[in-house]
């Protein structure tokens, strides 16, 4: 059966299962799927990417919410240092949305002898590079670590070697000493991707949790998934005053994601800390592989 999306037929099966899938890992990275699933549902069904976005992110906020309460029954979510960087979380949002506005009213690119809507040629871009600086930050640390200790990672913390007071702490999170202001300052980046690209902040989040601040690996997934519920509640409200909420795509994403975002959660306890941060690089790198692969048929 298919249902109709900005005026293209889509088959609703394909995105229920999509929706399954990106649920699972969801729940298993603490990636909230954006990172996977915007792409896809430009390159692969052809809807626009402002619609793709901005139901991206309503979706989001579902799935992350219900992975989010498992970790919560683990005691492995710190909202202390959650709330502190939604504040600055949530600025970055609106400047993103704002610059995607700006984005969509610039003319077509000439590639080629092609002419290419600006805003899905540059966003494009801009998802290959972020991705691709992910995974290989988290590859190079991953094996520097692989056979490290959860205490001896967490002391390696990249930006607690900041010293710019004042200085807060997360106890359950097990960080220590960091400064006030790289928290306030990478939730504005965080934002700003969230609200241009639609990937809901785990992506980097997570990474920004474990290798920046040096949170253990479970608490800082759980603690990004309620980062990402509420920076995608928030997005979602933004993008919907735009018109890029589309609720019947939205559904057949959340009808399998919700289910399966608690599986993938559960999967975490099964599996070695390292072996996640591993695992997270090669997805990113998956993705990364579609977008380029895209823009080489554009080119």
């Amino acid at each position: 059966m298919d249902i109709n999306i900005s005026g293209i037929a889509v088959n609703a099966f394909e995105l229920i299962s999509l929706g399954c899938i990106i649920g699972f890992l969801s729940g298993f990275f603490g990636i909230g799927g954006g990172p996977l699933l915007t792409p896809i549902l430009n390159i692969f069904f052809g809807i626009p990417f402002p619609i793709c976005i901005g139901s991206n992110l309503s979706r989001t906020a579902g799935t992350s919410f219900s992975a989010m309460l498992r970790y919560w029954r683990f005691g492995e979510v710190d909202f202390k240092l959650a709330l502190m960087i939604i504040g600055g979380n949530f600025v970055g949002i609106h400047i993103g949305i704002r610059l995607l506005d700006l984005l969509g009213e610039v003319s077509n690119v000439n590639i080629g002898g092609n002419s290419v809507p600006a805003i899905q040629f540059y966003l494009k871009w801009l998802f290959l590079a972020v991705l691709i600086a992910i995974a290989i930050l988290i590859i190079i640390e991953s094996l520097r670590n692989w056979r490290q200790t959860e205490t001896t990672h967490q002391q390696a913390g990249w930006f607690k070697r900041l010293s710019i007071p004042p200085y807060v702490s997360f106890p359950t999170s097990r960080v220590q000493r960091i400064s006030l202001f790289v928290v306030v300052y990478s939730s504005l980046v965080i934002g700003i991707l969230t609200g241009l690209l639609g990937i809901g902040g785990g992506v980097i989040s997570v990474p920004l949790l474990i290798y920046g601040y040096g949170a253990k690996t479970r608490t800082a997934i759980g603690t990004s998934l309620f980062i990402v519920f509420m920076s995608g509640s928030y997005g979602t409200v933004e993008h919907a005053l735009r018109g890029n909420v589309d609720l019947r795509l939205v559904v057949s994403l959340m009808i399998g994601s919700t289910i399966f975002a608690q599986l993938g959660a559960m999967t975490t306890r099964k599996i070695e800390v390292s072996s996640i941060r591993f695992y997270f690089a090669f997805v990113v790198l998956i993705v990364a592989g579609i977008i380029f692969f895209d823009l080489m048929h554009i080119i």
